[in-house]
C-alpha cells in the first residue's frame, strides 16, 4: 500500500534525511520503520508491561518457596526426643 505525506516543512523533511543517513537508510526505508514501529509500539509496550508483571509474579513465587523450604529445613533439624547431636 502507498502512502503519501503531503506539505512537510522543508527543515523536517531535512532532518528525517539526516536521521535515515545516520542509519544508513533511504528516507522511505528510515520513515518505514518509524511508522511500523509507532504502529506497533501501544502493543509492543502492552506486551512488556505482561512479561514484566509475569517476572514480578515468578520472584514472588520464588521467595514463598524459598521460605517454605527454609522453613521446612528448619523443621527437619530439630532434634527428636532421646536423639544425641
Amino acid at each position: 500500500m502507498e502512502v503519501r505525506i503531503r506539505y512537510m516543512d522543508p527543515k523536517t523533511v531535512q532532518r528525517i534525511d539526516e536521521l535515515a543517513e545516520e542509519k544508513g537508510l533511504s528516507r522511505q526505508e528510515f520513515l518505514h520503520a518509524q511508522l511500523h514501529q509507532l504502529a506497533v509500539f501501544r502493543e509492543e509496550n502492552n506486551r512488556e508491561q505482561r512479561l514484566q508483571q509475569l517476572v514480578d509474579r515468578n520472584i514472588q513465587t520464588m521467595a514463598h518457596c524459598y521460605t517454605a523450604i527454609r522453613e521446612m529445613n528448619d523443621l527437619l533439624q530439630i532434634e527428636e526426643p532421646g536423639e544425641e547431636a
